[in-house]
């Protein structure tokens, strides 16, 4: 069987696995992505990962390396295109270096995209044609699948649902653009509106640093400020979710990321939301999940993009 170099860059942390062409992973590693530090620092960091994470699962066969990454990025040649959670990066590429020094086609993908097409092949809905995949984390993007393929738009840049205007008026993301998903239902989003309360004085469990996970764990422990910031961006999640059911009819929309897995114990809830806001063909529900790839659905996406053969 093949194996193939695997690769999910997000804003916080790197990771890189051996993939075998069956989806099994021999062997992972992980370190910071730490952006602020230089492109150039990075890709070394990446170089230096995936040598070590080779050498641990001792497969002599390697043929091509495949990268998942917050973007934008063009999937052509893997160039940034000013990528709001990875400051410094824009008009850069990491393919031509990993490919000198690692001696591999290098295949750059976007998370979300790539990790559709993991949905599609290695998750719970494998086979299916027309899928989305969201990914709510420090950002939000998605991965869409139709009719078998990857919708990538015309430069790469299809996907970023993100930027869909969910609240009118309401916060900008770090890119900008005022009142959509990402800037209200993000995990950057549920952060600063935690921190804001914090020095207004409306919680004395949230700090003026608080991360969206302490958020979820300060809702979770009955603050109702908390409560209500959790509630605000499930909301505005919610009416995301329940435009692209219209627009794209899927046979699913999976949601993935940090930030859908804090939501887990809110499903009922987040699912019940979005069926408020759909139309009536999804009266007997709504066809809206949880990954069960786990935080490996990047990986498994960079390997099948490595393994394509198109």
């Amino acid at each position: 069987m093949r194996h193939v170099l695997a690769a999910d860059i997000g804003g916080t942390q790197m990771r890189a696995a051996v993939v075998r062409e069956d989806s099994a992973i021999l062997a992972r590693l992980s370190v910071p992505t730490a952006p602020a530090d230089g492109f150039d620092a990075a890709t070394e960091r990446l170089a230096l990962l995936f040598q070590q994470v080779a050498a641990r699962a001792f497969a002599p066969d390697l043929s091509a390396i495949g990268i998942s990454t917050a973007g934008p990025v063009d999937p052509t040649d893997g160039t940034y295109r000013h990528p709001p959670n990875l400051d410094g990066w824009h008009g850069r590429s990491m393919a031509p270096a990993l490919s000198e020094t690692l001696g591999m086609p290098v295949r750059v993908g976007h998370d979300a995209t790539l990790a559709a097409l993991a949905e599609a092949r290695w998750g719970a809905r494998s086979g299916a044609r027309h899928l989305i995949y969201v990914t709510v984390s420090t950002g939000i993007g998605a991965g869409i699948i139709a009719d078998g393929r990857p919708v990538l738009g015309a430069s790469g840049g299809a996907g970023e649902v993100g930027h869909l205007i969910v609240a009118p008026g309401g916060a900008r993301c770090a890119a900008g653009c005022p009142g959509c998903l990402e800037g209200n239902a993000s995990g950057r989003a549920i952060a600063l509106a935690a921190r804001a309360a914090a020095e207004a004085g409306a919680s004395t469990s949230l700090s003026a640093t608080a991360t969206a996970a302490e958020v979820f764990a300060a809702a979770d422990a009955g603050d109702s400020v908390a409560g209500a910031i959790i509630g605000g961006a499930m909301g505005h999640l919610a009416a995301g979710i329940a435009s692209l059911l219209a627009v794209f009819d899927p046979e699913a929309i999976i949601l993935g990321g940090g930030v859908a897995e804090g939501l887990a114990p809110r499903w009922e809830a987040l699912v019940e939301a979005v069926q408020e806001r759909a139309l009536p063909r999804y009266a007997s529900g709504v066809p809206v999940e949880l990954t069960a790839l786990g935080e490996d659905v990047g990986l498994f996406g960079a390997a099948i993009w490595a393994l394509r053969e198109e």
